[in-house]
């Protein structure tokens, strides 16, 4: 029998060399792994009102042709896939996951998406100007699961159980953050602490009073301000959650991490930001991209349920410091996905209780309609629809000149059936067109107020993507290429009459511009304001009686000179 001593002895030299080797492992590093994205927009139903078809690029980046992605369902499905693919893992956004919300999830308020949120184990994410759609307290009583007094819209449903975070929207009141600036969540063995933020620009793209009273302060400054009272807590990492991001033409993912002509607000955002935020989650321009400005990591997935990020950081167990950042966009290729059984649950509930009012039908369409304008050219098939609805709608009802609609405004294409068939468009098809809910505002502008306006297209952006007001038929106008915005107009008519700058005429718009939306503030000078109706009902209108016959699919109303 072996003795005391000899037993003692080999425990004691057991002991030690656990203790050597959990000190060795230690002083290693260890991964953790950040999946994130952005702007749903409530896009549960991946065929609402069409899929979204994703650009594909090939690894050289190449654009090929795009697939159908997106869905919840399919999203689920990737998540789960990536999971349980990779060790200690967070699901994060970077805000505008609802609002602007395709009806099935319109018509629930929102609802079923906080379900769907809360179904991934979203954890937490950063405001988005869409989430303020109803008005700031409509949305806080949302996330509390607070109902109407009729009764909330989804049967079941509680609230959120994630987190909304914004350092930069503050109180008007008291000078107090309308939401937690940060949180600090448990990733594995580190913690990780999130930074919240949105554009500042928010007042100029929320209607009405949702926003007045918060104050919505510039985003670097105010980010860096919690980066000590967030590092005496101990973090191993810092991210960034924030609305605001950039524009790109180039593949999702980029090798070299350099995205050449990437541009936007928040590549100087992203300069100014204190060394100790290892990555940057962001939004709001729907684009996907995986780069490196000045060493860290920014990243983007889109819009809708499209990609998902999945972001790697490496972290040094000793100094407890980021040391390697590594991400992918995952495409959510439809054809290469099986739904997730327990998301599609959810979808077929929300089908279910939307199907009487989604599929009531308004038209047959012969052509399509889209958003985007032909090259060279600058209004767009639909946007001309949608205005000539609304100045048809206006002249029943009383009289006017002209309509303008707003480029932001349009939210979906109503496309073709397979193989180029007319489509059977319904109601659920053009609400996705126009998800807002606005009303439709006459007003009383001269003409140089007019002049004004159109001017505004190019201010606060880029020279060759103006933010594009698109006119009703009879009104019509050149602007030539690379001039200033005060000599950019030319030739600017209505009914092939000039534009008289002493005449006061009457334009209609929806009151998301009669209030300044999209920078436009000229608009707020209007006089002798009429409520019409809604811009909704214009549409469904003119759809149903017009068919086929759409003076808007020839896009020629405002002209480029080069």
């Amino acid at each position: 029998m072996m003795s005391s001593i000899k037993i003692f002895s080999l425990l004691s030299v057991l002991s030690l060399l656990f203790s050597c080797a959990s000190a060795t492992k230690q002083q290693g590093s260890a991964d953790i792994t950040i999946f994130s994205f952005n702007d749903f927009h409530g896009n549960l139903q991946a065929e609402q009102p069409v899929p979204y078809m994703a650009p594909v690029h090939d690894a050289h980046g190449h654009a090929g042709a795009p697939t159908a992605a997106g869905g919840y369902a399919y999203f689920a499905s990737m998540l789960k896939q990536r999971r349980a693919a990779v060790g200690p893992s967070i699901l994060v956004g970077a805000g505008d996951l609802m609002g602007a919300s395709p009806i099935a999830s319109a018509m629930l308020r929102d609802e079923p998406v906080i379900a769907a949120l809360n179904q991934l184990g979203l954890s937490v994410t950063a405001l988005g100007n869409h989430e303020f759609d109803a008005g700031g307290a409509a949305l806080q009583a949302k996330l509390a699961g607070v109902c109407p007094a009729n009764g909330c819209a989804f049967p079941g449903f509680s609230g959120a159980k994630y987190d909304y975070i914004a350092a930069n929207v503050i109180n008007k009141s008291d000078g107090q953050t309308w939401v937690k600036p940060y949180v600090i969540r448990q990733v594995g063995e580190f913690k990780v602490a999130f930074i919240g933020a949105l554009t500042s620009d928010t007042p100029n793209l929320v209607a009405g009073d949702g926003v007045k009273d918060l104050q919505f302060e510039e985003e670097a400054n105010t980010i860096n301000r919690y980066v000590p009272e967030i590092q005496r807590q101990g973090v191993a990492a810092i991210v960034l959650l924030i609305h605001e991001g950039a524009s790109y033409q180039g593949a999702a993912n980029d090798a070299s991490y350099a995205c050449e002509g990437l541009q936007g607000p928040i590549i100087a955002i992203s300069k100014k930001l204190d060394k100790a935020i290892s990555l940057v989650v962001s939004g709001h321009t729907h684009q996907g991209y995986t780069c490196k400005i000045d060493g860290r990591l920014l990243v983007q997935a889109r819009s809708y349920g499209a990609y998902l990020t999945e972001t790697t950081l490496t972290i040094d167990r000793s100094s407890q410091q980021v040391i390697k950042a590594v991400a992918s966009n995952h495409l959510i290729e439809q054809s290469k996905l099986s739904a997730d059984p327990e998301a599609q649950q959810l979808l077929t509930q929300v089908a279910s209780l939307t199907a009487m009012v989604r599929t009531r039908p308004v038209t047959r369409l012969s052509a399509a309609l889209t958003r985007a304008s032909e090259p060279g050219q600058f209004d767009s098939s639909l946007g001309n629809v949608i205005a000539d609805a609304q100045l048809k709608f206006a002249k029943s009802v009383g009289n006017a000149d002209f309509a303008m609609m707003n480029a932001g405004g349009i939210r979906s294409d109503l496309a073709l059936g397979k193989q180029g068939q007319p489509a059977e468009i319904n109601y659920g098809d053009i609400y996705a067109v126009q998800p807002f809910g606005n009303t439709l505002i006459s007003m009383r502008l001269n003409g140089e107020q007019i002049l004004a306006l159109l001017q505004q297209q190019w201010q606060g952006g880029s020279k060759a993507a103006p933010k594009k007001l698109f006119v009703s038929d009879g009104f019509s106008y050149r602007w030539k290429f690379g001039a200033e915005p005060a000599n950019m107009l030319q030739d600017v008519r209505l009914h092939g009459q000039p534009l008289d700058i002493q005449k006061q005429y009457t334009v209609v718009v929806n009151s998301f511009l009669a209030d300044g939306g999209d920078g436009f503030t000229v608009f707020r000078q209007g006089t002798e304001r009429r409520v019409l109706g809604r811009d909704l009902e214009a549409f469904e209108h003119y759809m149903h009686a017009q068919g086929a016959d759409l003076t808007g699919l020839k896009t020629d109303r405002v002209q480029r000179l080069d």
